[in-house]
């Protein structure tokens, strides 16, 4: 049986609402929204009775050269940033518009200078082109652009 389901990463942010702010602006972040906690939420999670609850974020969700996150505020305990996780943006660079987005993706982070690039966005001895980054909140990311035609599905018979 072939399961229907996906990984959509989840992000925690001090802030999750200047985060998104910061990935709209540096990563061109599209399909944002964000939603605050109700009054029973906040009383749930524990949260003061006076917390600015517009400023805080129970749940959100943008998309990055067509890829889903969700990122909230961190209610369990302040976020510590990883190196043991990457998060891939994969790119079929079998459609020229989508290579070209994610060139020009590469640029704008870079020209951002709110990212260390940790490899730089060039050609890999596989035939594709990588690039590593980590962003300002410690999350890092892999830009991969490689003809999906040319990647032998492991699950093909």
């Amino acid at each position: 049986m072939v399961m229907q389901s996906r990984l959509i990463p989840s992000l925690s942010f001090t802030s999750a609402k200047e985060a998104l702010a910061y990935y709209q602006e540096v990563f061109g972040a599209q399909d944002v929204y964000r939603f605050s906690p109700s009054a029973e939420q906040a009383t749930q999670f524990g949260l003061p009775a006076d917390a600015d609850l517009e400023a805080m974020t129970i749940h959100a969700g943008f998309s990055v050269l067509g890829t889903s996150l969700q990122c909230a505020d961190a209610f369990r305990g302040a976020p510590t940033p990883s190196n043991q996780i990457d998060l891939i943006l994969d790119i079929n660079a079998d459609d020229a518009a989508s290579a070209a987005a994610a060139e020009a993706f590469y640029q704008r982070v870079v020209a951002s200078q709110t990212v260390t690039v940790d490899m730089p966005f060039e050609s890999q001895f596989w035939g594709g082109k990588m690039g590593h980054f980590t962003d300002r909140y410690g999350i890092s990311w892999m830009l991969h652009v490689m003809p999906w035609s040319q990647i032998k599905d492991p699950m093909a018979k």
